[in-house]
């Protein structure tokens, strides 16, 4: 089997991500209980080698746990119910980071870190085996960098910390610690380390705002999806029962949001709402650099279709 997902998260984190899955077939691991899917069905739920449903589970595990998800076929998945033995791989290993009970990740490259982060503030510190008198501090709000400092030879701040830490991987293996921070925290780095911070960012709102009072929309009913899609790069407004924001590029989905759902919940939510109900369409064509503005929205990119 093959690791796809790995992270830190907790029950609400699980619900969402089971809510994403499609066709899977496969184990998801949380904490030390295992839940075995074919085809999105829950099959069964194990806690040391006991079936338990999952809301028993949910009582004993922490608050906090970490969560693997493993894609197979129906047979990896029967052989593993059949041969539960905990304290053996069920998977293959595959080159995803290590994670550790205490938060503390052993990363292969940078973009690594995003699999691991939870929504709200976090606190990164990265640590190279190979420097131990350097490190670097990267704050990330709903996975978006808004502070980085590095502390090495010279003192980095900004981008230019971000771009110190990714080449720092490139020589050495780097330790990193994942810290949920509060308000007060964020607001204490402000204060010391002013330069520190990248941006606070626009939210998604106020970028569309910006974007849609500026522009003379196309606007279209009894259209599919599909349609409003080939409209090139464009920002689309899809007006039902609920509002949601598909941008797209050659003639593909690529960010999507809707309420506050990840981009693929997102997707699939407008795509349902399209399919069932009368909607409008209002398509804003996007110059490059609009369309750039909606890159720092990672959690909101759609996995390709």
């Amino acid at each position: 089997m093959k690791k796809i997902y790995s992270k830190f998260g907790n029950v609400n984190d699980l619900r969402e991500i089971i809510s994403g899955l499609s066709n899977f077939t496969g184990i998801i691991r949380i904490d030390h209980a295992f839940l075995y899917y074919l085809n999105s069905k829950l099959i069964s739920s194990k806690l040391d080698d006991k079936e338990k449903d999952l809301e028993e589970i949910f009582q004993i595990i922490p608050d906090t746990f970490l969560i693997e998800i493993y894609e197979g076929s129906e047979e990896e998945v029967k052989y593993a119910l059949r041969n539960f033995k905990p304290d053996e791989s069920i998977v293959e290993i595959s080159k995803l980071s290590l994670v550790f009970e205490d938060n503390n990740i052993i990363l292969n490259s940078y973009n690594d870190i995003y699999k691991f982060l939870m929504s709200g503030y976090n606190k990164v510190t990265f640590k190279p085996k190979r420097f131990k008198d350097e490190k670097a501090v990267v704050i990330y709000k709903n996975s978006k960098e808004i502070f980085a400092i590095y502390f090495g030879k010279k003192t980095l701040f900004g981008k230019r910390a971000i771009s110190k830490l990714k080449t720092t991987f490139a020589v050495s293996e780097i330790i990193a610690k994942i810290e949920i921070i509060s308000n007060k925290d964020l607001n204490m780095f402000k204060n010391k380390y002013v330069e520190g911070f990248i941006f606070e960012g626009e939210s998604f709102t106020d970028i569309i705002k910006k974007i849609t009072s500026s522009k003379e929309p196309i606007i279209l009913k009894d259209i599919s999806l599909i349609d409003a899609l080939s409209y090139g790069t464009s920002l689309i407004k899809i007006e039902g029962s609920k509002e949601g924001y598909i941008v797209s590029k050659n003639g593909k989905p690529i960010y999507a949001f809707l309420n506050n759902y990840n981009g693929e919940k997102s997707y699939r939510l407008i795509k349902s709402m399209c399919m069932v109900e009368d909607v409008k369409f209002y398509i804003y064509k996007l110059s490059k650099e609009e369309y750039d503005l909606f890159k720092g929205f990672k959690e909101n990119k759609i996995p390709i279709q």
